[in-house]
């Protein structure tokens, strides 16, 4: 595609979302003043009008807040969730909503919860660890308990506004961003770019919260947005089952891919089947040969190794880096439980610098929660680097969380083919700015984790970034293109062409029920 095409194509698109996000009208349910930002010199606090939080204690029996507000949960200071207290019948006497972090207590006690105390609207909300794998239990209690609501603030599960939506709890869905420490946009972007109507996406946005509150909805006309060809190109995404949560794409065929791509101007992906990172016997080009046929090019894939899988295994993956649309080799360091640094690793970088294919890997921060990501941090990638300087590595997700950045970018000083990509929940405000002034817009790719997390939350930071039109679109298209779709033998000549295919209006879900009757 001409660059001067692609650019034209992302200033469309930043205008688009603008024009959405000024339109719509905003109530934010979990703003945190108490959790400043990681990034400060490069967060940006979009300032949008919340809702007053304060601590469910025995102050509340005395005096109701002076204003509409939300009482919130903290174990410390809180009477049990689990007792008949007066705190809990004064609430629901007085219609004020209780917000209770998903990580403060077990969801079924939620649930137990809000099933005693019927009039007292119960909020479940994020907390500081993934809400992604507990999509399937929520939609259950939200269906089962109609006092319980639903934070937008981290649900951050591909179409998962939409599945709820279509589940019938599009009423229980509240805005949320925990700003100031996160990205809004991360938020707002699956609200204002959804395949939802305008009043639903309205009421998403901060009219649910209004009425929950006793304040009259804000009545808004949509803006007039211009049809934006594909032009992005996603470098990190995935099919297929996942193992922990349900995915969209489980009931999924070609032409739901290509439409919800289209949607979001999504012109390629760059895709690791779920099933290649369990067993090492999974093929991807096998897996995926059905969908990329019939994505005509829009659709690659990578391979995946597996340490000590052996020889043969090894030998299986240069067979498959022979297919034009595989394009590189996925590591997985905490998923495998092989520590980054191990010899185990040295064959994958061998092959990728003899036939010139990069290598995409996970990479975490140290995690109390998570012990297995400290496999992935990236100092561990460091002795095989300096053995094969030449390799071009993608640290997928950029270092995961902001305890890693320096290393991230002390990696990307010291090697050349050092790069990193947005993929997963790395939601932290001033993140695309602070990598782009780090390491350069040259060295960041766009990546969404997809089919996991929706691409939409890690896209609006970037269309809201201040960055110039230039870098945004280094970021979403040029750097992807270069590193994976550009080839460096001459035998693994890319065949460009355009799809010609223009976006799709309406759901991708709605879409795939009326083609399937």
């Amino acid at each position: 595609m001409d660059e001067n095409a692609a650019l034209q194509r992302l200033r469309s698109l930043r205008a688009n979302y603008r024009r959405l996000c000024d339109a719509l009208p905003w109530l934010d349910a979990a703003r945190c003043e108490d959790d400043p930002p990681a990034f400060p010199a490069h967060a940006r606090d979009v300032g949008l009008p919340a809702v007053r939080r304060v601590t469910a204690d025995e102050r509340l029996l005395s005096a109701g807040p002076p204003e509409p507000a939300l009482a919130v949960y903290d174990p410390g200071a809180s009477p049990p969730l689990g007792r008949d207290e007066p705190l809990w019948v004064a609430l629901a006497e007085r219609r004020i909503p209780l917000v209770v972090l998903h990580t403060d207590a077990e969801l079924t006690d939620i649930g137990a919860f809000a099933a005693t105390y019927p009039r007292l609207p119960v909020i479940i909300e994020s907390g500081p660890v993934k809400l992604l794998y507990h999509f399937a239990q929520l939609q259950d209690l939200l269906s089962a308990q109609r006092s319980l609501y639903l934070c937008t603030y981290n649900l951050c599960n591909w179409l998962g506004l939409e599945r709820l939506c279509q589940a019938g709890l599009a009423s229980r869905l509240l805005f949320g961003t925990h700003a100031p420490r996160y990205n809004a946009h991360c938020a707002m972007g699956p609200i204002a770019l959804a395949s939802l109507p305008w009043d639903v996406r309205c009421d998403l946005a901060g009219n649910n919260l209004r009425r929950l509150l006793g304040l009259p909805p804000v009545a808004t006309s949509e803006p007039s947005v211009e049809p934006v060809d594909p032009f992005v190109i996603d470098a990190h995404t995935h099919s297929g089952p996942s193992g922990r949560f349900p995915v969209p794409d489980e009931g999924f065929i070609s032409r739901d891919w290509l439409r919800f791509m289209d949607c979001q101007a999504i012109e390629r992906l760059c895709l690791v089947p779920m099933e290649s990172l369990y067993d090492a016997a999974a093929v991807p080009t096998m897996l995926t040969a059905d969908l990329r046929r019939e994505a005509q090019g829009r659709i690659v894939c990578l391979e995946v190794f597996h340490p000590g899988a052996g020889p043969a295994h090894l030998a299986r993956i240069e067979t498959s880096l022979r297919d034009r649309e595989c394009v590189g080799i996925k590591l997985h360091p905490s998923f495998h439980a092989v520590s980054a640094d191990d010899p185990r690793y040295e064959p994958a970088y061998a092959l990728a610098e003899r036939l010139g294919v990069p290598l995409l890997t996970h990479s975490w921060d140290v995690s109390p929660t998570n012990p297995a990501q400290e496999l992935s941090h990236p100092e561990r990638f460091r002795p095989h680097l300096q053995q094969h300087p030449r390799v071009r590595l993608v640290l997928g997700h950029a270092g995961g969380r902001p305890g890693a950045l320096e290393a991230v970018v002390g990696l990307c000083s010291d090697f050349a083919g050092v790069a990193v990509d947005l993929a997963g929940d790395y939601f932290d405000s001033g993140l695309v700015e602070c990598l782009v002034d780090r390491l350069g817009a040259d060295r960041v790719l766009y990546g969404s984790d997809m089919n996991w997390v929706d691409p939409r939350a890690n896209l609006a930071p970037v269309l809201a970034a201040d960055i110039s039109d230039e870098d945004a679109l280094a970021v979403l298209r040029g750097n992807a293109e270069r590193v994976y779709l550009t080839p460096a033998p001459p035998s693994r000549e890319w065949r460009r062409g355009e799809a010609g295919l223009r976006p799709l209006m309406g759901s991708p879900l709605d879409q795939v029920k009326r083609d399937r009757g």
